[in-house]
């Protein structure tokens, strides 16, 4: 996984991701821009559940009033993850922007798995699949660290 905070690249460690916090913004805490960019695989096996869950869900309750980008899922079938990726990459991007980046992002970073968290992801406002990376990008906000002790 390769992990970039305000065009930099950092150590996936720095990042980290809470249920609670997700989308709350913090007042007073700096705001920046982040990406996390990871392999086809890894994406797949992360996310693949999830996403049968969604279908699955779509199958047994979805309406004809829900978004449009359900509703091309909805006509193509809710095909295999892997189709989509392979053949219909861009309604996949609209899938996870809209829908699923929570689910994407608690999958890639589960609960507590940042050692020394430096920024909390906050958004993920967009989705970009390109040669089997598929790239997460949005809000994360700049923990403070704590000064180290002195002696």
């Amino acid at each position: 996984m390769l992990c970039r905070i305000a065009d930099r690249e950092v150590p996936r460690t720095w990042l980290y991701f809470r249920e609670f916090d997700y989308g709350r913004g913090h007042p007073t805490l700096p705001i920046v821009e982040y990406e996390i960019s990871v392999s086809a695989e890894t994406f797949v096996a992360s996310v693949a559940s999830s996403y049968e869950d969604y279908a699955q869900d779509d199958k047994a309750h979805g309406a004809p009033e829900d978004a449009e980008d359900i509703l091309r899922l909805r006509a193509l079938g809710w095909p295999p993850l892997t189709e989509l990726l392979e053949r219909h990459a861009q309604v996949l991007e609209t899938f996870i922007s809209r829908h699923i980046g929570y689910d994407v992002l608690h999958c890639l970073f589960p609960p507590g798995s940042g050692a020394s968290p430096r920024y909390l992801i906050d958004s993920v406002e967009r989705a970009r699949i390109a040669a089997q990376v598929i790239t997460l990008s949005g809000r994360a906000i700049a923990i403070p660290r704590e000064p180290a002790p002195t002696s």
